[in-house]
Protein backbone atom coordinates (compact mmCIF):
# COMPACT_ATOMS: atom_id res chain seq x y z
CA UNK A 1 0.00 0.00 0.00
CA UNK A 2 1.57 3.43 -0.97
CA UNK A 3 2.70 5.33 2.40
CA UNK A 4 0.23 8.15 1.35
CA UNK A 5 -2.49 5.68 1.46
CA UNK A 6 -1.28 4.14 4.71
CA UNK A 7 -0.77 7.66 6.52
CA UNK A 8 -4.35 8.51 5.81
CA UNK A 9 -5.51 5.09 6.74
CA UNK A 10 -3.76 5.37 10.32
CA UNK A 11 -5.00 9.29 11.03
CA UNK A 12 -8.13 8.01 10.35
CA UNK A 13 -7.89 4.52 12.91
CA UNK A 14 -6.77 7.50 15.53
CA UNK A 15 -10.11 9.52 14.66
CA UNK A 16 -11.95 6.66 15.59
CA UNK A 17 -10.28 5.81 18.80
CA UNK A 18 -10.58 9.02 19.83
CA UNK A 19 -14.62 9.47 19.58
CA UNK A 20 -16.37 9.11 22.91
CA UNK A 21 -19.97 8.57 21.70
CA UNK A 22 -22.38 7.18 19.49
CA UNK A 23 -26.32 8.23 19.79
CA UNK A 24 -28.47 6.17 18.45
CA UNK A 25 -31.66 6.68 20.32
CA UNK A 26 -33.28 3.22 19.13
CA UNK A 27 -36.81 1.98 20.08
CA UNK A 28 -37.62 -1.29 21.60
CA UNK A 29 -37.32 -4.29 18.55
CA UNK A 30 -40.41 -5.85 18.98
CA UNK A 31 -41.68 -6.56 15.46
CA UNK A 32 -40.37 -6.50 11.65
CA UNK A 33 -40.80 -3.14 11.05
CA UNK A 34 -38.84 -2.34 13.72
CA UNK A 35 -36.20 -5.03 12.91
CA UNK A 36 -36.06 -3.50 9.52
CA UNK A 37 -35.24 0.24 10.89
CA UNK A 38 -32.44 -1.32 12.74
CA UNK A 39 -31.03 -2.71 9.47
CA UNK A 40 -32.09 0.20 7.55
CA UNK A 41 -29.70 2.34 10.08
CA UNK A 42 -26.38 0.17 8.62
CA UNK A 43 -27.20 0.92 4.92
CA UNK A 44 -23.61 2.11 3.45
CA UNK A 45 -22.11 2.39 7.06
CA UNK A 46 -21.19 -1.22 6.46
CA UNK A 47 -19.31 -2.83 3.25
CA UNK A 48 -21.10 -6.07 2.40
CA UNK A 49 -19.29 -8.86 1.02
CA UNK A 50 -21.39 -11.43 -1.64
CA UNK A 51 -19.63 -14.34 -1.07
CA UNK A 52 -21.74 -15.47 -4.32
CA UNK A 53 -20.23 -13.31 -6.44
CA UNK A 54 -17.28 -12.24 -4.49
CA UNK A 55 -17.39 -8.92 -4.61
CA UNK A 56 -17.22 -6.36 -1.79
CA UNK A 57 -19.69 -3.11 -1.84
CA UNK A 58 -19.19 -0.21 -0.12
CA UNK A 59 -22.00 1.50 -1.82
CA UNK A 60 -25.44 0.00 -1.81
CA UNK A 61 -29.20 -0.24 -0.70
CA UNK A 62 -31.15 -2.70 0.79
CA UNK A 63 -34.33 -3.76 -1.35
CA UNK A 64 -36.64 -5.26 1.27
CA UNK A 65 -39.81 -7.32 0.15
CA UNK A 66 -43.36 -6.21 1.44
CA UNK A 67 -44.30 -9.58 2.23
CA UNK A 68 -42.48 -11.67 5.40
CA UNK A 69 -41.80 -14.36 2.91
CA UNK A 70 -39.28 -12.54 0.71
CA UNK A 71 -35.31 -12.25 1.58
CA UNK A 72 -33.61 -8.82 1.70
CA UNK A 73 -31.08 -7.96 -1.36
CA UNK A 74 -28.47 -5.48 -2.11
CA UNK A 75 -28.59 -3.20 -4.95
CA UNK A 76 -25.30 -1.71 -5.81
CA UNK A 77 -24.96 2.49 -5.51
CA UNK A 78 -24.14 4.09 -8.91
CA UNK A 79 -21.44 4.30 -10.17
CA UNK A 80 -20.85 0.57 -8.87
CA UNK A 81 -17.98 0.49 -10.43
CA UNK A 82 -16.16 2.99 -8.28
CA UNK A 83 -17.55 1.38 -5.01
CA UNK A 84 -17.21 -2.47 -5.50
CA UNK A 85 -14.27 -4.09 -5.24
CA UNK A 86 -13.91 -7.67 -7.21
CA UNK A 87 -11.92 -10.92 -6.67
CA UNK A 88 -12.70 -11.36 -3.10
CA UNK A 89 -12.22 -14.62 -2.75
CA UNK A 90 -14.29 -16.76 0.09
CA UNK A 91 -11.70 -17.39 2.17
CA UNK A 92 -10.56 -14.13 2.85
CA UNK A 93 -13.64 -13.32 4.83
CA UNK A 94 -13.94 -15.04 7.87
CA UNK A 95 -16.29 -14.59 11.07
CA UNK A 96 -15.35 -12.60 14.12
CA UNK A 97 -18.34 -13.90 16.14
CA UNK A 98 -18.88 -10.01 16.88
CA UNK A 99 -22.46 -8.84 16.85
CA UNK A 100 -23.91 -5.49 16.72
CA UNK A 101 -27.16 -5.27 18.36
CA UNK A 102 -29.97 -2.67 19.95
CA UNK A 103 -29.18 -2.20 23.42
CA UNK A 104 -32.80 -2.80 24.13
CA UNK A 105 -31.74 -6.57 23.68
CA UNK A 106 -30.16 -6.09 26.75
CA UNK A 107 -31.85 -3.76 29.34
CA UNK A 108 -29.67 -0.95 28.12
CA UNK A 109 -29.98 1.89 25.17
CA UNK A 110 -27.93 2.57 22.63
CA UNK A 111 -26.25 0.27 20.46
CA UNK A 112 -24.29 -2.76 21.30
CA UNK A 113 -21.55 -5.23 20.49
CA UNK A 114 -21.17 -8.62 21.77
CA UNK A 115 -17.59 -9.40 21.59
CA UNK A 116 -15.98 -13.20 22.39
CA UNK A 117 -13.08 -13.54 24.62
CA UNK A 118 -9.76 -14.50 23.24
CA UNK A 119 -10.00 -17.29 25.46
CA UNK A 120 -12.87 -19.52 24.62
CA UNK A 121 -13.61 -20.73 28.30
CA UNK A 122 -14.73 -17.13 28.98
CA UNK A 123 -17.91 -15.83 28.49
CA UNK A 124 -18.33 -12.95 25.84
CA UNK A 125 -18.72 -9.53 26.66
CA UNK A 126 -22.13 -7.06 26.20
CA UNK A 127 -19.99 -3.97 25.59
CA UNK A 128 -21.48 -0.17 24.59
CA UNK A 129 -20.50 0.22 20.38
CA UNK A 130 -17.45 2.40 20.88
CA UNK A 131 -15.55 0.42 23.61
CA UNK A 132 -16.47 -2.37 22.12
CA UNK A 133 -14.87 -1.29 18.39
CA UNK A 134 -12.25 0.36 20.23
CA UNK A 135 -11.65 -3.02 22.19
CA UNK A 136 -11.47 -4.97 18.91
CA UNK A 137 -9.24 -2.06 16.91
CA UNK A 138 -6.69 -2.85 20.08
CA UNK A 139 -6.93 -6.69 19.83
CA UNK A 140 -6.33 -7.17 16.22
CA UNK A 141 -3.40 -4.51 16.09
CA UNK A 142 -1.98 -6.57 19.07
CA UNK A 143 -1.64 -9.11 16.52
CA UNK A 144 -0.32 -7.21 13.81
CA UNK A 145 -3.39 -6.96 11.52
CA UNK A 146 -6.23 -4.70 10.54
CA UNK A 147 -9.64 -4.92 11.96
CA UNK A 148 -11.76 -4.69 8.58
CA UNK A 149 -15.25 -5.41 9.64
CA UNK A 150 -18.10 -5.98 7.04
CA UNK A 151 -21.53 -7.68 6.83
CA UNK A 152 -21.99 -10.63 4.88
CA UNK A 153 -24.98 -10.47 2.35
CA UNK A 154 -26.12 -13.92 2.43
CA UNK A 155 -26.31 -13.92 6.17
CA UNK A 156 -29.25 -11.23 5.83
CA UNK A 157 -31.82 -13.62 4.24
CA UNK A 158 -34.31 -13.55 6.61
CA UNK A 159 -33.60 -11.18 8.83
CA UNK A 160 -36.52 -10.35 10.69
CA UNK A 161 -36.48 -11.49 13.96
CA UNK A 162 -37.74 -9.93 16.99
CA UNK A 163 -34.34 -8.51 18.76
CA UNK A 164 -31.94 -8.55 15.24
CA UNK A 165 -28.06 -8.61 15.62
CA UNK A 166 -25.77 -8.20 12.99
CA UNK A 167 -22.81 -10.79 12.35
CA UNK A 168 -19.38 -9.06 11.85
CA UNK A 169 -17.11 -10.70 9.30
CA UNK A 170 -13.82 -9.29 8.56
CA UNK A 171 -11.13 -8.82 5.32
CA UNK A 172 -8.12 -10.70 6.08
CA UNK A 173 -5.50 -8.69 3.90
CA UNK A 174 -3.22 -12.11 3.68
CA UNK A 175 -5.69 -13.82 1.90
CA UNK A 176 -6.80 -11.72 -0.91
CA UNK A 177 -5.27 -13.17 -4.44
CA UNK A 178 -3.14 -11.81 -6.72
CA UNK A 179 -6.18 -10.30 -8.88
CA UNK A 180 -7.52 -8.16 -5.51
CA UNK A 181 -4.02 -6.88 -4.48
CA UNK A 182 -4.35 -3.11 -6.60
CA UNK A 183 -7.15 -2.58 -4.68
CA UNK A 184 -6.38 -3.65 -1.33
CA UNK A 185 -5.12 0.42 -0.29
CA UNK A 186 -8.70 1.25 -1.37
CA UNK A 187 -10.19 -1.25 0.04
CA UNK A 188 -9.23 -0.79 3.61
CA UNK A 189 -9.71 3.00 3.19
CA UNK A 190 -13.84 2.47 2.44
CA UNK A 191 -13.67 0.30 5.25
CA UNK A 192 -12.46 2.70 7.99
CA UNK A 193 -14.32 5.47 6.09
CA UNK A 194 -17.75 3.57 7.09
CA UNK A 195 -16.67 2.77 10.36
CA UNK A 196 -16.11 6.77 10.72
CA UNK A 197 -19.46 7.42 9.31
CA UNK A 198 -21.07 5.48 11.56
CA UNK A 199 -19.91 7.00 15.05
CA UNK A 200 -20.47 10.69 13.18
CA UNK A 201 -24.35 9.47 12.61
CA UNK A 202 -26.87 10.56 15.18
Amino acid sequence: MPFTCTAHVDDQWRELQQQRELAWDLDAISDRGEALAFLRRFENCLCIYSAYAQKLYSRYSFVIPQSEQGDITILPGEPAWLATYNDIPVQAVEPTGVHIMPGEALGYSGLYLKVPSENRLVASKELPFHAGLKLLIERFQARGEPFLPVLVKEELRGFEGRMPSLHLHRIVPARLGPRAQPDIGAMQEAIVEHLLGLFRRT
